[in-house]
């Protein structure tokens, strides 16, 4: 923090010399030379701290806390694929139960995930709340029909 406080310091030191030196300069041929002079001295000045970039060592992967190897960030790319693959039939299954007036409580989903990151549905389980109990048979019918995998129905129990 120290280095940027001095940069800033310099900096404003070198905008009000600059600055002098523009008020001072002619405003003939040479005064014009004088000023784009100055105007490149406080550009490079203010571009400085730039160069000090390439003294920044390349990034070390084996300084990478253990927690970020491949194998943890690939289960967290699957938990978060298999949560939107989940919240998208959650989705689908509401928009399908819709029109029979069946609204589920609850949607689960089961589901695999093979070596080359493929989901396979193995089954989705419905949940229904007693009053919506009565369209279980319609529900699992119309949701099989929709998506092509088997479909359970439970009916909760309150």
């Amino acid at each position: 923090m120290n280095a940027v406080t001095g940069w800033a310091a310099a900096l404003c030191t070198a905008a009000i010399g600059c600055t002098a030196l523009h008020m001072l300069a002619p405003k003939g041929g040479l005064g014009k030379l004088f000023k784009l002079l100055t105007a490149a001295f406080f550009l490079c000045c203010m571009v400085s701290p730039l160069l000090e970039l390439k003294n920044i060592s390349a990034l070390s992967l084996e300084v990478l806390p253990e927690e970020i190897s491949a194998q943890a960030l690939q289960e967290r790319v699957n938990a978060q694929f298999e949560r939107q693959v989940t919240a998208a039939l959650e989705h689908t299954a509401r928009q399908t139960l819709e029109k029979y007036s069946i609204e589920p409580a609850k949607v689960d989903v089961n589901m695999d995930m093979d070596e080359n990151g493929g989901i396979y549905i193995t089954k989705i389980i419905l949940y229904l709340d007693k009053q919506n109990a009565g369209g279980a048979i319609a529900a699992k019918q119309a949701m099989e029909q929709r998506l092509g995998v088997e479909v359970d129905i439970a009916v909760l129990e309150e």
